[in-house]
């Protein structure tokens, strides 16, 4: 893929992944160095044109470079000074020969050098001309305790439902995940690559391998808790890999919401439908 086809099956998966590694690690140091400095052009320029921006601080998707500038703009305007963030990528992966997948650790630090906030990232990234440019970032703030009440204290807002090419594969993964959300973890988990990443916020940690999302799965089902998701969009990127985004909310055995928010997975197109390379996911964190 990325080394020869001469060398050994373990040298080439050695140098794939230190590849994949170098690479991220050369993206978050950009990213840092942008958004200490404020630069939101110089941000913007990570991603691509059409880029898709899923944060838990937006209420719906962001989308294209343009857009994503100006939200960077506003965001920089912070009149209680600027911000630095340190995003620390615990897998790097190579899953086609021009893409790759990221997921990790983020911390924001205020003015003063206080934490402001720490979160959960899980990203897909394109190789163009010997670097790494963002097709698609979603991440969260954690939310291990649940959706900050002041945050669930604003109404939800929705998108429109996607309703294009290939909605029908999208969507079957959504409807069997909502519906076996809280009843049966082994058919959630069963929507995933056996190495497929799990990294929701109320989790708190990125899950690697379908064994341990299961097993997550299993912990963290809440009886009584329902849970809704739809599809805002869905893009292919080639070689049978495409991107899928939407909302969600949680109810309770009331009805009443507990939870609402938004993921963005990356996924793979095979012959018995769309399975998950990487969900991301997690709750409005907004004020």
């Amino acid at each position: 893929m990325i080394a020869s086809c001469s060398e050994s099956p373990i040298s080439t998966e050695q140098d794939v992944e230190a590849t994949a590694n170098n690479l991220m690690d050369q993206f978050t140091e950009s990213f840092s160095a942008a958004w200490a400095s404020s630069d939101a052009e110089a941000i913007g320029q990570l991603y691509s044109e059409d880029a898709i921006r899923i944060v838990s601080t937006s209420a719906t998707p962001t989308y294209g470079r343009e857009a994503i500038i100006s939200e960077f703009v506003v965001n920089f305007s912070n009149p209680d000074g600027a911000t630095t963030i340190q995003a620390i990528a615990e897998i790097a992966r190579f899953i086609s020969d021009d893409i790759v997948i990221g997921a990790g650790t983020y911390e924001v630090r205020n003015a003063d050098g206080a934490i402001g906030a720490t979160g959960l990232w899980g990203n897909a990234f394109q190789l163009q001309d010997g670097r790494l440019l963002m097709l698609m970032e979603s991440a969260g703030d954690m939310a291990t305790g649940g959706m900050n009440p002041s945050s669930l204290a604003i109404p939800q807002v929705i998108d429109a439902v996607y309703m294009g090419p290939r909605a029908d594969a999208l969507n079957r993964v959504v409807t069997t995940y909502e519906e076996n959300n809280a009843t049966n973890p082994k058919a959630v988990a069963d929507l995933f690559l056996d190495d497929g990443l799990h990294i929701i916020s109320g989790n708190g940690r990125v899950i690697a391998g379908k064994e341990d999302i299961f097993e997550a799965l299993t912990t963290n089902a809440v009886p009584g808790v329902t849970l809704d998701a739809w599809s805002y969009g869905y893009r292919e990127i080639g070689n049978s890999l495409a991107l899928g985004w939407g909302g969600y909310n949680l109810t309770d055995s009331d009805g009443a919401i507990i939870e609402y928010g938004q993921w963005g997975n990356i996924n793979k197109i095979t012959a018995d439908g769309d399975m998950i390379v990487m969900e991301r996911a997690g709750p409005f964190s907004g004020q």
